[in-house]
């Protein structure tokens, strides 16, 4: 079984830091990434991108923060228990070494469940918790192990993926797919083609559901009305937020608020 101490989702740190634990931490600590980051491995700070992911080991030292006065991540403090206890070993999942994958984006729609699963405290949520983490680790897998993408191959596809995640990283921003396109010096039918090919959605539908999950932490962590949620969400229409928000999760704003009502820790 896993379970999970304490974690956090969508993280930020608005100064330069840095995170110094050399006893380790009780349990394994993931990080999941969304901006720039340096780790101090054997002494020596290496400096990693954007979809850094790191998988500190019960007890190993913690040395890792951020040069710039922007930083991002989610991060769950988990342990593993019984069959579980060897299972990063029996999935090849690298700890103590940062890596960085080209997208974290199912990654983190999974760390988001895990959080407000926690803050839940419902009579099944150890179990729930459970399940999502065995999830989250066997997709970090795949995605470690996976074979090369035929698109990394493609000039626009590493630029597109680091739009992606400005998308994912700022949902509430004016985005739309003309000055998307513009930025790449792409038609719109070329930037829509490809952005498709690559992700296996439209951005449209990426800008949606990202301003939609912004939506759910906020809902979760905040006393504000629908109407200024929407507003800073990036929405200019109450009703067309509302409209979206149920599409999306099955549930209007207010119910999804009364059914995940907490707090998420700020501190990883």
């Amino acid at each position: 079984m896993i379970t999970v101490n304490v974690c956090g989702y969508d993280s930020m740190h608005k100064m330069k830091f840095h995170r110094s634990c050399p006893g380790g931490y009780e349990n394994h600590a993931l990080l999941l990434i969304k901006t720039a980051s340096y780790f101090e491995i054997d002494g020596e700070a290496t400096d990693f991108g954007p979809n850094t992911v790191m998988v500190y080991g019960a007890g190993s030292p913690v040395h890792y923060g951020c040069r710039n006065p922007h930083y991002n991540d989610d991060w769950i403090h988990f342990e593993l228990l019984g069959e579980d206890e060897g299972l990063l070993r029996e999935l090849a999942i690298p700890v103590n070494r940062p890596f960085t994958l080209p997208c974290l984006g199912t990654l983190t729609d999974y760390a988001r469940l895990v959080v407000q699963e926690k803050l839940s405290a419902r009579p099944h949520s150890p179990q729930a918790i459970d399940s999502l983490m065995h999830a989250l680790l066997y997709s970090l897998a795949d995605q470690v192990h996976a074979a090369p993408n035929d698109n990394t191959g493609n000039p626009y596809y590493y630029p597109m993926s680091e739009l992606r995640m400005e998308i994912q990283n700022a949902p509430w921003q004016k985005w739309d797919t003309p000055r998307l396109a513009q930025r790449l010096h792409l038609s719109i039918s070329h930037f829509q083609h490809l952005y498709k090919q690559f992700f296996d959605t439209t951005c449209i539908q990426d800008i949606i559901r990202a301003r939609i999950r912004y939506a759910q932490l906020y809902l979760c962590i905040s006393e504000m009305t629908v109407s200024s949620l929407a507003a800073f969400c990036g929405y200019d229409n109450e009703l067309h937020f509302m409209r979206q928000f149920k599409k999306v999760t099955g549930m209007t704003p207010s119910q999804y608020r009364k059914a995940h009502r907490g707090s998420v820790f700020d501190s990883d």
